[in-house]
């Protein structure tokens, strides 16, 4: 592996995992971009198991382990996109309110770093936003004893 290439984390529906190892995954999301080129064209993923807050207790889905060029990859704080939508579309108790969700959804872009200058702890739910598919060669299955791999590789460069 590439010293600049990461392992990082994917939440995949189990009846998926087949079609997922034989063809890859494709850059696209049923997921609002909130207006922000960042967030189209990309594939969500996870640095650790416990930062997947959407899918990773849930029964039924699995954690493939993805290796890419960590290049390719953002780091933003899952919590202010999701607060975000929830003031867009008035859900989760929130009104709404189309100016709160405009706020959060800058907060969420200026605080958002490429993957290099993240640091263990900067995000309460880091998600990881990489740009473009990933082949099938870079996506490694579950082991059956523990459904979700642990990445390998360091995050960013101690400095």
């Amino acid at each position: 592996m590439a010293s600049d290439s990461v392992k990082l984390l994917h939440s995949v529906p189990r009846t998926q995992l087949d079609a997922i190892l034989r063809d890859g995954l494709r850059a696209r999301s049923a997921f609002d971009d909130l207006g922000l080129q960042m967030r189209r064209g990309v594939v969500y993923c996870w640095l650790r198991p416990e930062d997947d807050k959407m899918w990773g207790s849930k029964r039924g889905y699995v954690h493939v382990e993805i290796t890419v060029n960590a290049s390719r990859c953002r780091v933003a704080e899952m919590d202010f996109a999701s607060i975000a939508l929830m003031y867009l579309q008035g859900q989760g108790g929130r009104p709404r309110n189309p100016e709160a969700a405009a706020l959060l959804t800058k907060l969420y872009e200026l605080t958002s770093v490429p993957l290099n200058e993240y640091r263990e702890g900067m995000f309460s739910t880091p998600e990881v936003l990489v740009q473009g598919d990933i082949a099938a060669a870079d996506i490694a299955a579950p082991s059956d004893d523990d459904r979700s791999p642990k990445p390998k590789a360091s995050l960013a460069p101690d400095g």
